[in-house]
């Protein structure tokens, strides 16, 4: 084989080494940003879902809106709070029997 082509394929192995130990710095240095940019997606997507149930419950926002109008809205802070621990528990403890019966 040619001297001058074994000299390239030399090179051309370190050069690619080389490329790979950049693209690991560089993919380690985007880390962060690509753990915002995730948030970020994951907050677009729950938007997104939030108007679609909006646009598919017009009714229960309207009752909502009206409440928050005719009560105080302290009162309706105080009732949301307590219905969101109401079914935040009823929701922990459904899991629980589920996951708790699969385990007899």
């Amino acid at each position: 084989m040619d001297k001058r082509l074994v000299e390239l394929y030399v090179q051309r192995g370190r050069l690619r080494e080389r490329i790979g130990v950049e693209r690991g710095q560089f993919a380690h240095e985007l880390a962060p940003l690509g753990e915002a940019l995730d948030s970020m997606d994951r907050a677009r997507a729950l938007l997104h879902r939030t108007g679609l149930w909006i646009a598919a419950h017009p009714g229960i926002v309207a009752l909502a809106v009206v409440a928050v109008v005719v009560w105080k809205p302290r009162a309706v802070l105080r009732s949301a709070r307590w219905g969101f621990s109401i079914w935040r528990n009823w929701s922990q403890w459904r899991n629980w029997a589920r996951i708790g019966l699969r385990a007899f």
